[in-house]
């Protein structure tokens, strides 16, 4: 994240660019490993427990995914770039230290939530049979039709609706499986 102190009193001046990239990359990173590819090397108990601890740690990086989002959004609105082009130089802001600290550890959080969604995505995957081909071609298909947002709250929707299909996978995993509940 680009920033300069500046000599009004202790304000910094960051870009929130770096922050909309980073909920892009939670995103996207997810998609890019998802896919079927049943794996048949384990006996059915090994599987099954394998299966399991990969889909509780991929429901819980859903549920983390939502919280850093719904941060994200309250700073748009609090700091009224929400409706800010989606370019980097354009939004610079005069902030208090400790805001562009909350900041700087949502923005750590984000990239953080990017590698995660991907490794679980991508674990789930080797459990996945063609039964899950459908709501995973919804996935595909919704990222694909994305274009690189306009404004900050564009992104926002992006990603909670990217999500949604992400939590929808999750979801009918889990009542196949019988994990969930």
């Amino acid at each position: 994240m680009a920033k300069r102190r500046n000599d009004s009193g202790g304000l910094s001046d960051p870009d929130p660019f770096a922050w909309g990239l980073s909920l892009l990359a939670a995103l996207f990173s997810g998609a890019s490993y998802l896919e079927m590819r049943r794996q048949t090397r384990l006996t059915a108990e090994e599987r099954e427990g394998e299966f399991r601890q990969t889909w509780f740690s991929a429901r819980r990086t859903m549920i983390y995914s939502r919280k850093v989002v719904e941060e994200f959004e309250t700073y748009a609105a609090e700091l009224r770039f929400g409706q800010q082009e989606f370019r980097y130089g354009v939004g610079r802001m005069n902030l208090p230290r400790s805001t562009v600290r909350n900041l700087r550890r949502l923005h750590t959080n984000c990239l953080n939530n990017a590698m995660h969604m991907a490794d679980d995505l991508d674990e789930i995957s080797e459990y996945l049979d063609s039964s899950y081909s459908q709501v995973i071609q919804n996935i595909q298909d919704k990222l694909t039709e994305a274009q690189i947002p306009h404004t900050y709250d564009a992104i926002i929707l992006i990603f909670k609706d990217g999500l949604k299909l992400y939590e929808a996978l999750i979801d009918e995993v889990g009542r196949k499986e019988g994990f969930a509940g």
